[in-house]
Formats: structure tokens, C-alpha cells, sequence
């Protein structure tokens, strides 16, 4: 779960809807990183289905007593997390060796940013799978690390328009206030920059993919009374899903 507080309610995002905006990102990449049409509709379907995982942890969030809020993806307990992290990466890898593989390096690259006693080993399984599957399919290895790096993109892209209220100026984030690493331009630039115009629009630069981008963050708004009278799993269930729509483009010159 993503969550983010407001004066008298905190938003939830499930993983699953950040996901869909990550894999809407993907699909608009240009396409001069893609070596195929099959390699393509692969990383396509690593970006939608990489947080699948979560989908059934989302399902009822949990209140963590010493934040006073709900569990989100940054504290949430590591035992559970990475228990159910492979046993996603191990699903979608029944239909994509080399989906399961992106994810895989996505995972291991976000579990440092939380390294603690339960990451070891989780990263020591991943890193396990990587080699197989690297060996298996025998990839070219400077290919995948630019797929694999622009699925880190858009999966930060989603999380910069999910971690905060929409229209948050860059400077207030913690991780992308100096943008996010950019390893796809010719000119040699190796940052992109986002900002919000806005509440639904975010401007890009540069901007990497071939068209305009519109996509819709879904969100549930739960207050604080309601799971100070409920408990925070009825008051998530009984709240309706919002709506709220985006579009990436590419920053205008004033």
C-alpha cells in the first residue's frame, strides 16, 4: 500500500493500481530500446504485473501502532513482504522468464533502499533466480539492464505521482527532488526532471516516450474518524475507489 496523510484522512493506493501507471509509462516508450515486438509486450508485461504481489496484501491494510497510521510499502513487516514478493516474481514467471527476471532486479534494487536482517535473504534468492534465467535464456546482458532501467523509471514516475498529493512541488520529495536517473539520452544527460502543472498534469523533461501519456490514479480517502470508530480494515472496505487523471507530457518551453 502507498499512503500519504492529510489533515483528517490518509490515502491509500493499492501496489497494484501504482503498477497499472507504471506499465501505461512502459507501453509509451520509444521504441528504439525494444529489439523486438516480443521483447516489447515482455517488459510491457513486467511493468503491469510487477507488484501483483501485493494485490492480496492490499486487500486489508494494516495499522501500524508505533506511526499511528497505516502500514505502507516503506514499513511494512519484511517477513510477510518478501515472502509474498517471491511468491508473485514465481507467478508471473509461469508466464514470462524474462518478465519474472525484470521484476526480480526491481525488487533487489528497491530492497536496498530497506536493507535490514530480512532483505539478505531475500536478495541471495533473487540474485539466484537472475543468474538462472540470464543463463537460460542467454541474454544479452547490456540490453536487459536498459529495459531493466526503464522499468525503475516509470515504476518511480507512478511513485512520484502516488507518494504525494498531486500538484506537490519536487523540491518537498524525499526521493525525487533532484529528479531521477536518466541513462537513455544521446546528448549525454543523466537526470530527467518532473514537476507537477497542476494537479493532473506532469511535465517531463526530457521525455522519453513516443505520445502523450493519460492514465488514472486510483485511491481510496479514509478518515481518520472512521478508523478511530471502525478499525482501519472496515473503514478501508467501506470506502468508495476515487479517480483521479493524469497526463505526462513533455515540458513546455515559456
Amino acid at each position: 500500500m502507498i499512503v500519504y496523510e492529510k489533515e483528517d484522512v490518509f490515502i491509500l493506493i493499492a501496489q497494484h493500481d501504482h503498477a497499472r501507471i507504471s506499465g501505461d509509462l512502459v507501453s509509451a516508450w520509444q521504441g528504439e530500446l525494444f529489439h523486438s515486438a516480443e521483447l516489447k509486450a515482455k517488459l510491457d508485461y513486467a511493468a503491469y504485473e510487477h507488484d501483483s504481489s501485493w494485490i492480496d496484501l492490499d486487500r486489508i491494510p494494516l495499522w501500524n501502532d508505533a506511526a499511528n497510521a497505516p502500514f505502507s510499502f516503506r514499513d511494512f513487516p519484511g517477513n510477510i513482504r518478501f515472502t509474498f514478493y517471491s511468491k508473485g516474481l514465481d507467478r508471473v514467471q509461469e508466464t514470462s522468464e524474462y518478465a519474472a527476471l525484470l521484476g526480480s532486479i526491481l525488487y533487489t534494487t528497491l530492497a536496498e533502499r530497506f536493507r535490514n536482517e530480512d532483505t539478505i535473504p531475500f536478495v541471495e534468492r533473487e540474485f539466484s533466480r537472475q543468474s538462472s534465467i540470464i543463463e537460460q535464456l542467454g541474454l544479452d546482458v547490456k540490453l536487459l539492464q536498459l529495459h531493466a532501467k526503464a522499468l525503475l523509471l516509470c515504476d518511480e514516475l507512478s511513485l512520484f505521482v502516488c507518494m504525494e498529493q498531486p500538484g506537490t512541488p519536487r523540491q518537498n520529495y524525499e526521493w525525487f527532488a533532484k529528479g531521477f536517473p536518466y541513462w537513455f539520452d544521446r546528448s549525454g544527460q543523466t537526470s530527467l526532471l518532473a514537476d507537477w502543472k497542476g494537479p493532473h498534469i506532469i511535465e517531463l523533461d526530457p521525455f522519453p516516450f513516443t505520445k502523450v501519456v493519460d492514465t488514472t490514479l486510483l485511491y481510496k480517502e479514509v478518515s481518520k474518524a472512521a478508523i478511530s470508530k471502525s478499525g482501519i480494515a472496515a473503514a478501508y472496505q467501506d470506502e468508495e475507489t476515487r479517480e483521479h487523471k493524469l497526463r505526462f507530457q513533455p515540458k513546455q518551453v515559456e
